[in-house]
C-alpha cells in the first residue's frame, strides 16, 4: 500500500473509533437512563487523561475507548434490566438500594477495563520496533 493510503485507512478508522464513541454515549443517553451517561463520561475522561499519555498509537487508543464505551453501555444495560426486574419483584425499595450502590458496580468495569488497557498499551523491549 502506499503512504497516502495508510494514512487515509488510520483517518478514516480514527473517525470510525471516534463516532463509535459518540454512539454509545448518545444511546446511553437515549435507552438507558441519566445514571450509566455519566459513568460513560467519567469513564471517557479518565481513558483520555491517562492511558493517552503512553505510548501507542492513537488508532489504539480509539480503539480500545470505543470497545471501552461499548462495554460500558452493555454493562449499563443489562444492570439496568436487572434493577427493572428486582424492582418488580422485591418492589420500590430496590430502586434506592440501586440508586446507591450504582457508582461502586459501575467503577468494577471502569477499574477492570481501563487496567486490561493499560495492559495493552505497555511495550515490551521485544515489541519497540513495531508500530502498531
Amino acid at each position: 500500500m502506499r503512504r497516502e493510503q495508510v494514512k487515509a485507512l488510520n483517518c478514516l478508522f480514527s473517525f470510525l473509533s471516534i463516532v463509535a464513541i459518540v454512539a454509545c454515549v448518545v444511546v446511553s443517553f437515549r435507552v438507558i437512563n441519566f445514571q450509566s451517561i455519566v459513568s460513560l463520561v467519567i469513564f471517557n475522561v479518565l481513558f483520555v487523561s491517562l492511558p493517552f499519555q503512553l505510548n501507542g498509537s492513537l488508532n489504539r487508543k480509539l480503539c480500545l475507548l470505543a470497545l471501552g464505551n461499548m462495554t460500558g453501555l452493555c454493562w449499563n444495560y443489562i444492570f439496568n434490566l436487572f434493577a427493572i426486574v428486582a424492582a418488580d419483584a422485591f418492589g420500590k425499595i430496590f430502586l434506592d438500594i440501586y440508586t446507591v450502590f450504582f457508582p461502586l458496580l459501575s467503577s468494577i468495569w471502569i477499574v477492570s477495563f481501563w487496567a486490561l488497557s493499560l495492559t495493552f498499551l505497555h511495550r515490551s523491549r521485544t515489541d519497540q520496533g513495531v508500530n502498531l
